[in-house]
């Protein structure tokens, strides 16, 4: 029906990220989709995303990661469990900045970076209790970088300037925009 916002909603625990990387497998495969950015509140749940994305057997013998490009930003060792042993691709700035038609690729990102991205950083202080990325610039990213955004978890946002970074943020992009969550 050509909508371009929409919501899953499904209980904790049941596998709303899988979900969403089986459908997002399918909108790159049909060339629907090729840009993604799949965002997240905290950098444990985009190690967790790029997991799941490395995981997922899109084809058979062939993980998601091996036909289409996931990349994130930098992780930091507590993101990660201790017998844990994982190292995704950081993204490409240009990536961002010059984002070409028929390239196909995934971005698991924070909010809050890619809030500091297009919106810059005094748009974030005091928002959320994840520590700032500092490598993290505002970036002159185009409203088409994005064919699909997923918001994970897109009930989170308790502060209205948190509400505020999360809207402006999204608002940003001329994207089919996707929200998970189990409330």
């Amino acid at each position: 029906e050509r909508k371009r916002n929409l919501i899953v909603a499904m209980a904790t625990g049941t596998g709303k990220t899988f979900t969403l990387v089986n459908q997002i497998y399918r909108l790159m495969k049909s060339g629907v989709a090729k840009r993604i950015l799949f965002l997240v509140d905290r950098r444990a749940l985009a190690a967790q995303a790029v997991r799941a994305f490395s995981s997922f057997e899109a084809e058979p013998g062939q993980k998601f990661d091996q036909i289409y490009e996931v990349y994130s930003a930098k992780f930091q060792t507590e993101d990660f469990g201790e017998d844990e042993k994982f190292d995704p691709k950081v993204m490409p700035q240009r990536y961002l900045t010059d984002p070409q038609a028929g390239h196909a690729f995934v971005y698991v990102a924070t909010i809050q970076r890619m809030a500091m991205h297009v919106l810059g950083r005094q748009a974030i202080f005091g928002a959320g209790d994840e520590t700032l990325d500092e490598d993290a610039d505002k970036l002159d990213i185009p409203i088409h970088a994005f064919d699909v955004i997923v918001a994970d978890e897109c009930h989170r946002g308790y502060t209205s300037q948190e509400v505020s970074m999360w809207r402006s943020t999204l608002d940003h992009f001329d994207a089919a925009k996707i929200g998970l969550t189990a409330t």
